[in-house]
C-alpha cells in the first residue's frame, strides 16, 4: 500500500506545470532549488509521504544533517529544512493567476527571514511595490526621545527581523524585532518601552500591506 501511495505522490509531482499547479506537492516537488537546495526531488517527496501518512519523519539532507516536513494542507506548507532554517509557503489565488509567498527564516540565533513572491513556474515577482521589508525604526512608537532612537540605530547596525504567517488560513504575516533577544537584558530595558512587539501585514492581491493600527 505504501508503494503504491508513494507512485501516485510521485506521479501527481511530475505532471507538467501548464497553467496552475494544483497542489502543495506540485509546488514543493518542482521548485528547482533556489529556495530547497539542501532537497532532491525524492527527499521532498518522501516528506510530503511520511507526513499523509501521519508520521513525524526527517530525511537527510545534501550538507548531511535532516529536514522534516511540520506543516502542511492544501494552500501551507512549513519546513524545517535543517537545523537553523525554516521555509513556510503559501499558495494563493491572486485573480486568475496562483501566487506562492514564500518566507525563508534562519536562526542567527535571533530569526532572520526574507519573503519572496513566485508565480507557478518558480519565475519571481521582483517589485518593492508588492511588500517593503519592515526594519527596526517601524517597531518604534513616534514617543521614543531622539537620543534613545540613535543608540538604538547604533546598536542595530544589521537589523533582524522575523516574519510568519498567522490565522487560521495563514491570511495574515507577523513580523517582529527579537531585540530582546538580541539585546543584554538591562540593554534591551532601554527601549521595550518605546517598542511595538510586533507589526501584522495582510495581502492585498499582488501586494503585502501593513494593518493600520
Amino acid at each position: 500500500m505504501r508503494s503504491l501511495y508513494r507512485l501516485l505522490i510521485l506521479s501527481l509531482a511530475l505532471l507538467p506545470l501548464t497553467g496552475e499547479a494544483r497542489t502543495m506537492t506540485d509546488l514543493f516537488a518542482s521548485e528547482p532549488g533556489n529556495i530547497f537546495p539542501l532537497l532532491t526531488r525524492t527527499n521532498r517527496l518522501d516528506l510530503v509521504d511520511y507526513y499523509m501518512s501521519g508520521q513525524s519523519v526527517a530525511v537527510p539532507n545534501n550538507l548531511g544533517g535532516e529536514s522534516r516536513l511540520v506543516e502542511m494542507d492544501s494552500t501551507y506548507l512549513k519546513v524545517q529544512t535543517s537545523g537553523s532554517r525554516v521555509v513556510e509557503m503559501l499558495m494563493r489565488k491572486v485573480g486568475k493567476d496562483t501566487v506562492i509567498t514564500v518566507i525563508e527564516t534562519v536562526m542567527t540565533p535571533v530569526p532572520d527571514s526574507r519573503l519572496t513572491q513566485w508565480n507557478v513556474h518558480w519565475q519571481r515577482y521582483i517589485s518593492d511595490r508588492q511588500f517593503s521589508m519592515p526594519g527596526i525604526d517601524d517597531f518604534v512608537v513616534k514617543k521614543m526621545p531622539r537620543e534613545l532612537r540613535q543608540d538604538l540605530e547604533d546598536a542595530m547596525i544589521f537589523p533582524l527581523i522575523g516574519l510568519t504567517f498567522k490565522g487560521d488560513k495563514h491570511e495574515t504575516i507577523e513580523a517582529t524585532h527579537g531585540l530582546d533577544k538580541f539585546l543584554v537584558p538591562d540593554e534591551y530595558k532601554r527601549y521595550a518601552g518605546y517598542l511595538k512587539p510586533s507589526i501584522g501585514y495582510r495581502f492585498n492581491g499582488l501586494k503585502i500591506k501593513p494593518v493600520k493600527p
